[in-house]
């Protein structure tokens, strides 16, 4: 049985470890953990200055090539698009600054006609069903082989427009039918045309506002969903349309934050559906318009490819004649190779 001289010399030892530690932290011990942990502390902040100053550095080259990519775009785009028919189509009122820049820069081009074609919202919000039905009879009645196999009625008008804007399959879809279903989407505000309806066009530039700008502030979980089911919907079946009709095009999107992981740009780039089509990222930026017809150069000369700053853009630049050299010489210097014109062999 343990007595109580046993539990005594156990309390002593445990008192002498204390003050023993007390002894040694208050002096050498203290002093050496002392000067290792400001050691370390002042390594780490070195490390973060280091950091901070690489950042720095990169984002002031990123914004002097964003610069020199904006202000040499009339020079670099000059003449490569001549003869060209654009449409300019839009999901939102946030890319006007954008669409304005891109339609300049297809002038600069030589592009023969640019229609601008705004998308409005009754084309896919969940409570504009009735309207888009009627539209969807209307057409039926004028020309009922643009109507396609949509599963929707936002999916079937998303390919009316495609149709309306490709070289027609037969003879079937002459001018005269051409305008009336213009004038039905129209009329249903489904579609905004600035400009007279096109009979055709050669190539289309799709911007896409940032994702935040389509959805409504107000609006419960539920209905925000749907809306947003809806719009994705509306958007995949354009654009797959699209794609299916070998024309040139691109999507270029809005993308704050440099972020590309929400809208339509995640999909487009995601899904090999979409492999014809070129996009670009950084709408909203002033060099923005100019990957953007860069983008369509290069698509009308037959390439494809993602392009911007964003983690899943495959290059900063289209590589075109007009491009060789601006990344590499964006301080200035000779410049960009002069354009001559062509296109790829």
């Amino acid at each position: 049985m343990i007595d109580f001289r046993y539990h005594l010399v156990s309390l002593i030892s445990v008192f002498l470890a204390l003050a023993v530690g007390i002894v040694l932290g208050a002096g050498p011990l203290r002093e050496n953990l002392g000067n290792q942990l400001a050691e370390q502390v002042e390594q780490l902040r070195t490390e973060q200055d280091d950091l901070r100053t690489q950042a720095d550095e990169l984002e002031t080259e990123k914004d002097q090539l964003a610069s020199f990519i904006t202000e040499l775009g009339p020079d670099l785009v000059d003449g490569t698009l001549t003869g060209t028919r654009v449409a300019v189509l839009t999901d939102d009122a946030s890319t006007r600054a954008g669409i304005d820049r891109i339609t300049a820069l297809l002038e600069d081009a030589g592009a023969a006609s640019t229609v601008q074609i705004d998308l409005q919202p009754a084309l896919w919000e969940p409570d504009q069903e009735q309207q888009r039905s009627e539209a969807i009879e209307q057409i039926r009645d004028i020309a009922p082989s643009v109507l396609g196999d949509g599963s929707t009625s936002s999916e079937q008008l998303s390919a009316v427009i495609v149709a309306l804007l490709s070289p027609p399959a037969t003879g079937e879809l002459t001018p005269e039918l051409r305008d009336q279903l213009w004038q039905v989407l129209t009329d249903h505000q489904l579609v905004a045309v600035d400009g007279e309806a096109p009979a055709e066009v050669d190539a289309a530039l799709y911007a896409s506002a940032a994702p935040e700008e389509l959805t409504g502030g107000t609006e419960d979980d539920a209905v925000a969903t749907e809306r947003a089911q809806s719009l994705l919907s509306s958007q995949t079946a354009l654009l797959g349309a699209l794609a299916g009709t070998g024309m040139p095009a691109v999507v270029s999107a809005a993308t704050p934050g440099n972020d590309a992981t929400t809208g339509i740009l995640r999909t487009v780039r995601g899904d090999d559906v979409y492999d014809s089509i070129s996009t670009t990222d950084r709408l909203q930026e002033a060099d923005g318009p100019v990957l953007s017809v860069l983008a369509l150069i290069e698509q009308v000369r037959g390439g494809a490819g993602a392009y911007g700053t964003t983690a899943d853009a495959e290059d900063r630049l289209p590589a075109l004649p007009e491009t060789q050299g601006v990344g590499e010489d964006s301080g200035g210097g000779e410049g960009p190779t002069p354009s001559d014109g062509g296109g790829a062999e």
